[in-house]
């Protein structure tokens, strides 16, 4: 029933970007298209009682293959993640994990910039950070950089025993000379400057085929993450798409203050790696 999502359905149909189906109480969906002046009549509506039978109803579907993508309208978060978890469903396999990959075309950036994770893990262990940062080379692939660069973000570019990120960042910079990530070279720490910037590598004496060309940021927690998603958007007038990847299909998990052309996008990219 979400205004902003009900208006992405609209366009998404109208572009012929992908097909919905509809799940909860169809006349309550239809009301908002009315008041938002949009048309969403060539979806499929299913009725549902409850946000939980409804959460419930359409990690089924994609279980069935009766649906390629998950997209959370106004429904709670817990609900949503909860019933895209539950084994019955078969959506998370064993020694997967869900994280959340936002891709950013920035004015100022001469190519796509994929930052993870904003929006799922709060305070990943390394071993957390190593599927995280799978995931994220995963989508950098399907969407066609064959080689990613990552950059494990820090403060500050030396391990140092007061900051315990420093140190696993450098042990995924080791996993990534050992092959574990495949075709990714993977450097860190290094601070976000000398990751994106060639100018302040130059100036901070930092080596290496990452630093000042990443594809990929991979943040410490979510905080910093989410922080840096902001203000790309807020500050940089940075367009962005983003969504949870590690299940057996990609999860549209807006914000709420994402805007419709956000929500958009997302849908865009979760059709683009959608099996």
């Amino acid at each position: 029933n979400d205004p902003d999502v009900i208006g992405c359905i609209a366009r998404a149909m109208a572009g012929e970007i992908a097909d919905f189906i509809l799940i909860g109480e169809a006349d309550k969906i239809r009301a908002v298209a009315v008041a938002q002046k949009v048309d969403i009549e060539r979806a499929e509506f299913v009725h549902a009682a409850d946000e939980h039978s409804a959460c419930d109803m359409a990690a089924r579907f994609v279980h069935e293959g009766r649906a390629q993508a998950l997209m959370k309208g106004l429904v709670q978060s817990s609900s949503y993640i909860s019933a895209i978890l539950h084994k019955q469903h078969g959506l998370v396999m064993p020694g997967q994990m869900l994280s959340c990959v936002a891709t950013f075309e920035i004015p100022s950036y001469p190519k796509p910039l994929f930052v993870t994770d904003p929006g799922v893990n709060i305070a990943p262990s390394l071993e957390a950070k190593a599927r995280i940062l799978k995931n994220a080379v995963e989508l950098a692939r399907k969407l066609g950089v064959v080689a990613p660069k990552v950059a494990c973000i820090e403060a500050v570019e030396k391990v140092t025993p007061k900051m315990a990120g420093t140190a696993e960042a450098r042990a995924l910079r080791e996993m990534g000379e050992q092959g574990i990530f495949g075709d990714a070279v993977v450097d860190g720490p290094l601070g976000f400057d000398a990751a994106i910037s060639p100018k302040a590598a130059h100036t901070k004496g930092v080596p290496g085929i990452v630093a000042g060309h990443a594809d990929i940021v991979l943040l410490p927690e979510i905080r910093a993450a989410n922080v840096l998603y902001k203000s790309l958007v807020w500050f940089a007038g940075a367009a962005v798409a983003s969504i949870v990847v590690g299940a057996r299909a990609p999860i549209v998990l807006p914000s709420r203050s994402d805007s419709e052309a956000t929500k958009l996008f997302s849908v865009a990219l979760a059709v683009n790696v959608a099996e």
